[in-house]
């Protein structure tokens, strides 16, 4: 989708790029600073609307947490399969939340459905992501891997649009894995890139997230 004209069009742009900004913070920073600490499978905080602009609480049932606990029902043997796992956890619990949220619909990228109180900007996918990575914390899924928190990259006059995406650290190697589930549409993968690779600019191959 297109943004139009005057206005609404400039505010919807000031925030997007205001709420994706750069930098980086951990953990127990982005928990407490996006109003999500405390999240549990039966209650917890998601955000929408760009900018966390919207709140929805949620929580899900035994039945609604299956297929992630189906997902993780045999130990990972190597940090690698692990990452996949929470790849596709990612997508499983977006799925399930969408349905009580409204934000199914949402698309991939900030600009292709700017505005809609249903979609999803990189500030918000790194809020949720961060909170299901803590369901599956809580739930012992994580043997190889430890939160982080979030990292930024882009600042505009280096020619890169702010972006935003939550954190791992793989335990042993002490190497960083952003976890960027907004390139996707509701419900599918996240990606999960090398850090310093997704900080370079990285982008899944024909992705697009116009303004025109």
């Amino acid at each position: 989708m297109a943004i139009r004209g005057g206005l609404s069009a400039l505010t919807g742009l000031a925030l997007a790029l205001a709420a994706c900004g750069t930098s980086g913070g951990g953990y127990e920073e982005l928990m407490a600073e996006r109003q999500v600490v405390g999240a549990e499978r039966g209650a917890f905080t998601i955000c929408h609307g760009h900018g966390c602009r919207l709140r929805s609480e949620v929580g899900l049932t035994a039945l609604e947490w299956q297929p992630v606990a189906d997902l993780f029902a045999e130990p990972a043997a190597e940090a690698s399969i692990e990452r996949h796992r929470i790849a596709g956890a990612i997508g499983i619990l977006e799925a399930a939340v969408g349905r009580k949220t409204g934000t199914a619909g949402d698309r991939g990228g900030t600009f292709n459905a700017m505005g809609g109180d249903d979609q999803i900007d990189c500030y918000d996918e790194t809020t949720n992501t961060s909170v299901y990575l803590t369901l599956l914390d809580k739930a012992g899924y994580l043997h190889w891997h430890k939160l982080q928190g979030w990292a930024g990259r882009g600042v505009l006059i280096d020619g890169a649009w702010p972006h935003q995406s939550a954190v791992v650290i793989e335990t042993a190697s002490g190497r960083a894995y952003a976890i960027d589930s907004w390139f996707e549409d509701n419900g599918r993968a996240a990606h999960v890139i090398p850090l310093e690779q997704w900080r370079a600019g990285w982008k899944p191959p024909g992705f697009s997230d116009s303004i025109l």
